[in-house]
């Protein structure tokens, strides 16, 4: 969770009100965060992860004074009048833009704006990989913008530097280019903003110097980029109400490729709830208009109809996805303090479940082995599953309007995320040996779910001694620490080289299998290293 620190007297200026150091604090505890300290300059604050609006001074002061029931601007976006042509660029599909006028810059206000685009950076956007964000004097870009893919060897002036350097050249020699070159190194062709003078960005790596941001700038251009479409429009949103905040006209641009469309897209949504919800959820009884107070407490916008309770949600709150993100608002806005502890009506005496028992013996034979444990999301996508491993799309429990093509689907086994694991890590030391204990879940129609949960235990050994006979020694002392005799059977499997990969057999019945990755696959990960694996379910220990 990432620790901002703020200017106190900004902050305060910026709410429009005067306040003790315990009153603010205790405010700002109450609306999610949790203040560190507060000193006669500065308040030192940790933020949870969700609530990227509040990664900005004026995202959290626009809360405060909703909070407090003072007056915020209605925040609007102007109309286009600039065009930038997109041309595909596999290693970065996504892009959003926007153009920012009247803007009165300070040398505090740049470095605000800074410290936000790193903030957001090694958060929100996943160290650059997700999303990046540039920022530059709309005066110094010159004729038609372009998205496009340049090669390597075409030359810009990069950020803080005097000479032309090839991008190749800001990969191996600039500090951004070493720290963040590895996203996009692996592509044919490299993105880039471009005008009629040259490059002039080049995401997610550096901005052009000509076209940096100073105090005498008056107008910006916005871009950002990313593997993410919903995350790179949610940081377009939180630019631009960090501009309008700032009293400066935020106007959309047209995107012109394969579709057109106009960023931002700074729409609200509606989330409808019941007071049944409220009650059923939070444990408390109130009614229809105590609950719109509630709301638009914390910024919301309420109509109310008969039956329900219509919550419309501003652009910048990209963490509300569900009914139970306005419940939780509702709950800030009550006061946990004001909410009445009750004792439970039923006793019941809980133990550690056999599961979690076998997974704690496991984790244990495993770090005795040298292995590192790795957690890796259960939601995942098919090209991930699947076609990496060359396999042809397989059946999944598909997730309904997933807000990310990253995750839109169950996982049905682990080893495609280890591998994942690994493509991520390839500038690090060898071997590498890491594994997962966790679940995956497969379609079950004789279950109520329709789908059952398997605890499951996967490894992979990434070394130039990665054998498949290292992997069968490990699977051997996990079933011999349960006293169980296991046997291999030779399989021939698309992800595993031929005659190199094995079932795993308990009592006559298939729990897992061993093997050494197909070269393909490790090509499809850019993983240049042998890698052996193994992955069994722990149900039948």
């Amino acid at each position: 969770m990432p620790t901002i620190t703020f200017d106190k007297k900004e902050l305060l200026t910026l709410v429009g009100k005067k306040m003790k150091d315990e009153e603010l604090e205790n405010l700002i505890n109450s609306l999610k965060p949790n203040v560190e300290k507060i000193t006669e300059n500065e308040v030192v604050i940790e933020f949870t992860s969700d609530r990227v609006d509040y990664f900005s001074i004026e995202g959290l002061a626009r809360s405060i004074r909703s909070y407090l029931g003072l007056k915020n601007q209605e925040l609007k976006i102007q109309k286009p009048k600039i065009v930038v042509t997109y041309e595909s660029v596999p290693v970065r599909p996504y892009i959003a833009c926007a153009v920012v006028r009247n803007l009165e810059l300070t040398d505090s206000l740049i470095k605000s704006l800074m410290n936000l685009q790193e903030v957001i950076h090694e958060n929100y956007g996943r160290k650059r990989k997700k999303v990046a964000i540039g920022l530059h004097d709309l005066e110094k870009i010159k004729g038609q913008i372009k998205y496009t893919g340049a090669s390597r060897e075409e030359k810009f002036v990069p950020l803080g530097e005097r000479e032309e350097m090839s991008l190749i050249e800001v990969l191996a020699k600039t500090e951004k280019g070493k720290k963040y070159g590895h996203i996009i190194s692996s592509a044919n062709k490299w993105p880039v903003f471009v005008d009629e003078i040259g490059i002039f960005s080049f995401p997610p790596i550096l901005n052009s110097d000509r076209t940096k941001v100073t105090e005498e700038t008056k107008n910006i251009f916005i871009d950002i980029t990313g593997t993410d479409k919903n995350a790179v429009n949610n940081v377009l949103n939180i630019f631009s109400l960090v501009f309008l905040e700032r009293g400066a006209t935020v106007e959309a641009v047209k995107i012109k490729g394969e579709r057109e469309e106009i960023t931002p897209k700074f729409l609200e949504r509606a989330i409808e709830i019941t007071k049944d919800d409220v009650k059923k959820f939070l444990g408390i009884d109130l009614d229809e208009e105590s609950i719109k107070k509630l709301l638009e407490k914390m910024d919301y916008k309420v109509s109310l109809t008969k039956q329900k309770i219509i919550a419309i949600i501003k652009p910048y709150r990209v963490d509300v996805i569900s009914k139970f993100d306005v419940l939780e608002d509702i709950a800030i806005a009550f006061g946990y303090e004001n909410f009445e502890p009750e004792l439970p009506n039923v006793f019941t005496q809980g133990e550690v479940h056999k599961i979690e028992k076998i997974s704690d013996e496991v984790r244990e034979v495993l770090v005795g082995y040298g292995f590192q444990e790795v957690v890796r999301p259960i939601l995942t996508n098919q090209k991930l599953q699947f076609e990496k491993m060359n396999l042809k799309n397989g059946e999944t429990i598909k997730i309904l309007n997933p807000v990310s093509e990253l995750y839109t689907e169950l996982r049905v086994w682990l080893l495609p995320g280890l591998l994942d694991f690994l493509a991520k890590n390839t500038r690090e030391s060898y071997p590498q040996k890491v594994f997962e204990i966790g679940d995956v879940v497969l379609k079950d129609e004789t279950k109520e779910t329709n789908s059952i949960n398997i605890r499951k235990v996967a490894g992979v050994v990434a070394d130039n001694t990665s054998f498949f006979s290292g992997v069968k020694r490990i699977v051997l002392e996990i079933s011999k620490i349960f006293k169980k005799e296991v046997s291999f059977e030779e399989m021939s499997h698309p992800s595993f080289i031929e005659g190199r990969a094995a079932k795993v057999v308990l009592n006559g019945k298939e729990i897992g299998f061993i093997g050494e990755i197909n070269p393909l696959v490790l090509e499809n990960f850019k993983i240049y290293m042998p890698v052996s694996t193994f992955e069994l379910s722990l149900e039948d220990f």
